[in-house]
């Protein structure tokens, strides 16, 4: 058995690496470009504009939180007068005295107020598009407050009188009660004394009243004063015109660096197969699915032509078990452009005359072979015979389809009848393949325990490095071994392929740019053991095969035929050694 086949080892933690960073520069300069952009279209875009501030003394006055009785001189109630500056009523005053046409609500977004701290000072500012507007604005605001502060004050003084009003006549009432109820009780009695006590209390309320009236008719209640009216500006307010720019480039750089870092540093994406070998996986073959016919042309036509890789994985299949095994298939991560992968590998060891028989336990191959009607899997599981649902779609190729009604069927996968059907198709095939679920599915445990050889199907630009680590944990938690990985990725454009095929030459004499029979080819790679060459859909990577293994005494020379080829199997192959 070849040491390939080991399962990988741990993963790196992080796949940070400048390649990716720099693969989003280009994002890095359209943010730049576009805060630059932005920037300048907003400093051609702001008017000039002035603002003029005023500076109002806050005294305190009754009738307002910032009176005395309530909170002193607490200087916290600055802000609710801030904010009464701003208010519907203030700038209506203020609209009135600068006679314009704007709304209330279009006044008081040019108005600003602001608090300085430790002090009884509101600072009004005001900004308009002219410097005399700017100071008219901001004087009117400072008067218009102190305006609206008096007569709310004065509200309040009436409200109040009128209260004490109510209650002095209410009082003149009681104490005339009183007086009449006086002069009937006679001298002496204990009535005449309550009633005379009646009256005195009567009388002392309707003088305290009275005072209490009189107090608040002399109130006059100081609302404070402006301290420095708001002078005419003589510079525009606002940042330079050059600033805004140079920010916004600032602003974009800074964010596109951070998206592009960010995305760097997140992204577990594979996107070439150094990427998987960086995990630690091996790669068996890089198969392109969207090369040769579909699947359905696959399983029934021996002349269609074969996905580009194919062959290379029948021969690491080979290379991995000499004898044949029983292998499952499953996919790293939910995608579907695997689909075609496990019925080309099929057709491949077919055409090399040895036997194979598929097995879909997951629904994606007999749906992409139109074969949803034909019974299969579902129906063996539920009592049929084996022998009814295999088929054989082409020499040595025999294929079990999903059957119907499979949604209510999956728990069965871990049940007797399925391990008793793949048994009875070991002794028929040379090699039995199992298309199963993705590997973190339940049911994918089962079917690798049922099996050898497990083979994890990984699809560059959709499938991450983490769907790969956990696919490998899933097909390996019950000891099922991990043979490698199949890395799908698409087919070139017919534009890049080289028109002229290149034989593969696997022998140690060929060097870089070495001819061999007219042929050129290029050097071997001693670090992967593969030897690269050019050509067409039938020209692949050679996994390299030493002839005498040190660990092996009486090594096996795999035969893995091509299309065409008249030889005959020289090998003495054994029984399998799938354990069921």
């Amino acid at each position: 058995m070849s040491t390939m086949t080991e399962t990988a080892g741990p993963a790196p933690g992080s796949r940070f690496n400048w390649a990716g960073l720099v693969r989003r520069l280009p994002i890095v300069v359209l943010l730049a470009a576009v805060g630059t952009a932005l920037g300048l279209l907003g400093a051609r875009q702001q008017p000039a504009s002035y603002t003029a501030t005023a500076t109002v003394l806050v005294e305190p006055a009754d009738g307002n939180p910032y009176a005395p009785g309530t909170r002193g001189q607490n200087l916290a109630n600055l802000g609710t007068e801030a904010q009464l500056v701003s208010s519907d009523a203030v700038a209506q005053i203020a609209k009135t005295s600068l006679r314009s046409n704007a709304s209330v609500a279009a006044l008081v977004e040019q108005l600003a107020v602001t608090t300085p701290p430790n002090s009884q000072v509101l600072e009004v500012a005001y900004t308009d598009s002219t410097p005399v507007a700017a100071r008219n604005g901001a004087n009117a605001f400072a008067n218009a407050y102190l305006v609206a502060r008096e007569r709310r004050a004065a509200e309040s003084v009436q409200a109040q009188i009128n209260n004490l009003t109510k209650a002095r006549t209410a009082n003149q009432s009681a104490l005339q009660r009183n007086v009449a109820a006086l002069g009937k009780t006679a001298a002496g009695s204990p009535a005449r004394a309550l009633a005379e006590q009646r009256v005195q209390a009567a009388t002392a309320e309707a003088s305290k009243l009275e005072g209490q009236i009189s107090d608040l008719r002399l109130f006059q209640g100081d609302p404070g004063q402006v301290l420095s009216p708001a002078t005419t500006p003589t510079s525009t307010a606002g940042l330079p015109s050059w600033i805004m720019p140079v920010a916004g480039a600032a602003i974009g750089l800074l964010l596109g660096l951070v998206l592009a870092i960010w995305r760097a540093l997140n992204d577990s994406t594979l996107r070439t197969v150094d990427d998987v070998l960086a995990l630690g996986y091996p790669v068996l073959s890089t198969v392109r699915t969207s090369a040769g016919g579909g699947t359905d042309v696959l399983l029934t036509d021996a002349a269609a032509e074969l996905p580009e890789g194919a062959r290379l994985l029948r021969s690491v299949l080979g290379v991995s078990s000499p004898d044949g095994d029983a292998v499952l298939l499953v996919p790293a991560g939910s995608t579907a452009s695997h689909t075609g992968t496990p019925m080309a590998l099929a057709a491949a060891l077919a055409r090399a005359d040895q036997t194979v028989t598929l097995v879909d336990a997951e629904g994606d191959l007999t749906e992409a072979a139109r074969l949803t009607d034909v019974a299969g899997l579902t129906e063996v599981l539920n009592g049929a015979e084996p022998g009814s649902v295999v088929k054989e779609y082409q020499p040595n190729l025999r294929f079990v389809p999903v059957g119907s009604g499979y949604a209510g069927s999956v728990d069965k996968l871990a049940s007797p009848q399925m391990r008793e059907f793949l048994a009875a198709l070991t002794p028929d095939a040379r090699w039995l393949l199992v298309a199963g679920p993705i590997a973190s599915a339940p049911e994918t445990l089962t079917l690798a325990d049922l099996c050898s050889d497990v083979v994890i199907l990984v699809s560059l630009r959709h499938t991450t490095a983490a769907d790969l680590q956990r696919a490998a944990e899933a097909v390996t938690r019950g000891g099922a071994k991990l043979v490698g990985v199949v890395v799908d990725t698409p087919a070139p454009s017919q534009w890049f392929r080289k028109s002229q095929p290149a034989k593969v030459v696997a022998s140690d004499n060929v060097t870089e740019t070495d001819t061999v029979d007219g042929e050129v080819v290029t050097a071997e790679d001693e670090s992967t053991g593969v030897v690269a060459t050019s050509g067409d859909d039938r020209t692949e990577e050679i996994a390299k095969v030493d002839a005498a293994a040190p660990d092996r005494a009486d090594p096996v020379k795999p035969w893995f035929p091509d299309d065409g080829d008249e030889a005959t199997d020289q090998t003495d192959f054994a029984g399998s050694r799938r354990t069921m």
